[in-house]
């Protein structure tokens, strides 16, 4: 997931995955969420289509068009995952600098790399003044320090450990059996 996606749009899957359901369904609307990030989701749904199943439904208010929504099933957890407190969400931070630190966390644990400018760039596929901007950012923070060219990260309130035994409870549908019945037509 992480070369595939842009910093800003990590956070944003993030905050999604907050208020998955026990299906990991997500019910919430792009205004919801853009509340929580700050951003413009206009192309949110075409972004991550293939990483979410998206799912379409129509709400009847009363008016003589019915509002659509959506339903957001998120992935189960992988197995090199990492998992963020909620309060990193309350950073005073735009999306972009809070999803480079998570890219930065997911490098430092699953990329076997040291947390040098070369290493980060190349992972990360981006360009050296967007990784300055972003570095000054975190450093602004104290997320971050840089000690002999590598970075150091900080913040470890915000990173919580990972629990799979609340792991997604799989719906009816995936339980039951795939029924097909069987129909023997005789002539006579």
């Amino acid at each position: 997931m992480l070369p595939h996606f842009k910093s800003a749009n990590i956070f944003r899957f993030f905050c999604l995955s907050l208020f998955r359901d026990k299906h990991y369904n997500v019910r919430k609307t792009l205004d919801e969420l853009k509340r929580i990030t700050g951003d413009s989701l206009s192309n949110f749904n075409s972004q991550f289509k293939d990483f979410l199943r998206i799912k379409h439904y129509y709400l009847d208010n009363g008016f003589e068009n019915k509002t659509k929504r959506c339903i957001y099933h998120i992935p189960p957890m992988e197995l090199k995952c990492v998992t963020f407190s909620r309060k990193i969400i309350g950073i005073e931070l735009e999306s972009e600098y809070i999803g480079f630190f998570m890219q930065l966390v997911l490098l430092s644990r699953f990329a076997d790399i040291e947390l040098s400018k070369n290493n980060i760039i190349e992972k990360l596929k981006m360009d050296k003044k967007t990784y300055e901007k972003y570095i000054i950012e975190l450093k602004l923070k104290d997320l971050i320090d840089i000690h002999n060219d590598k970075l150091i990260l900080k913040g470890e309130e915000y990173i919580l450990e990972t629990d799979f035994k609340h792991q997604r409870i799989p719906n009816t549908a995936e339980l039951a059996p795939k029924f097909i019945p069987k129909f023997i037509i005789k002539h006579k």
